[in-house]
């Protein structure tokens, strides 16, 4: 067995990289092997794949690119197969994959955070055979609430909070000043209609790129059983809904960027997951 591995859960957002590259070089973790990995769902909207390839090619990070393998044998887990930036799945390969096997993932369960990001993730890293092995996650320190109460027992650490202690201004403002910079608004970044989005996203993103929702709705209508009909159990509202929902006028969503210094929208609340954007 080795020794010390510390992984990096890059999920294709500001933040994530961000940390990415000061954990290069961040003292504390000078004896930690580091690996940088990210789980790719094939629902990431292209703009999220180029970012990742910059940031690998810019800063030399090796960046290993996984995508769950379904396994559909009763009581055989989710395994892992490596890809890179031009074999990863575009078309959502991944994540019908999961659904063939388990039920349309919804508010009350994330089967695609345990079987597409976890599940492949914990596996390769499981391969490598370190003897203790520490996961970064790229919450900021305004996000500090979101930290798990079991961190230290489940080896998990914040260089965001603790050692960096920068929040979402300082990640935006530091983005301006690079060369380079994720081509998508707020809103738009992870899965591209995540049911985890708020419904003002969601609606706005349809209105947007209507053609978004096209996948979403046959996988809607392909794999609902009864129990879970639809992805969204929060709001109650299928895809078809949506699609309609969208073409009424509403309060579109905004890019935070674009607002500054502008007072989010307390009420446009949406739950986080693994694969959180910023």
């Amino acid at each position: 067995m080795k020794d010390k591995l510390l992984v990096c859960t890059f999920s294709g957002g500001r933040t994530s990289a961000f940390m990415g590259l000061m954990l290069k070089d961040l003292p504390k973790y000078k004896d930690f092997k580091k690996v940088f990995v990210f789980a790719n769902t094939g629902k990431e909207l292209p703009q999220t794949l180029d970012f990742i390839n910059k940031c690998d090619q810019e800063w030399d990070l090796n960046i290993v690119w996984l995508e769950a393998n379904v396994v559909y044998v009763k009581g055989v887990g989710t395994n892992y197969k490596v890809v890179d930036y031009e074999t990863a799945s575009r078309e959502g390969k991944p994540f019908e994959d999961m659904l063939k096997k388990y039920p349309l993932p919804n508010n009350m369960a994330s089967n695609c955070t345990r079987e597409l990001k976890l599940a492949p993730i914990n596996k390769y890293v499981k391969s490598l055979g370190y003897k203790e092995v520490y996961t970064a996650m790229g919450i900021r320190f305004d996000e500090r609430h979101r930290e798990s109460n079991s961190a230290a027992k489940q080896n998990i650490v914040y260089p965001l909070i603790y050692d960096l202690k920068v929040d979402n201004k300082f990640i935006r403002d530091w983005w301006d000043r690079q060369t380079f910079d994720l081509e998508l608004k707020d809103y738009e970044g992870n899965c591209d209609l995540c049911f985890k989005k708020s419904l003002k996203k969601r609606l706005t993103i349809i209105k947007e790129k209507p053609e978004v929702a096209d996948w979403w709705l046959k996988m809607e209508q392909d794999y609902s059983r009864e129990a879970i009909p639809r992805f969204d159990l929060r709001t109650n509202k299928s895809i078809k809904q949506l699609i309609e929902m969208a073409k009424q006028p509403f309060n579109q969503a905004k890019d935070l960027h674009d607002l500054d210094k502008e007072q989010c929208d307390l009420f446009d609340y949406e739950t986080d997951c693994f694969c959180k954007a910023n």
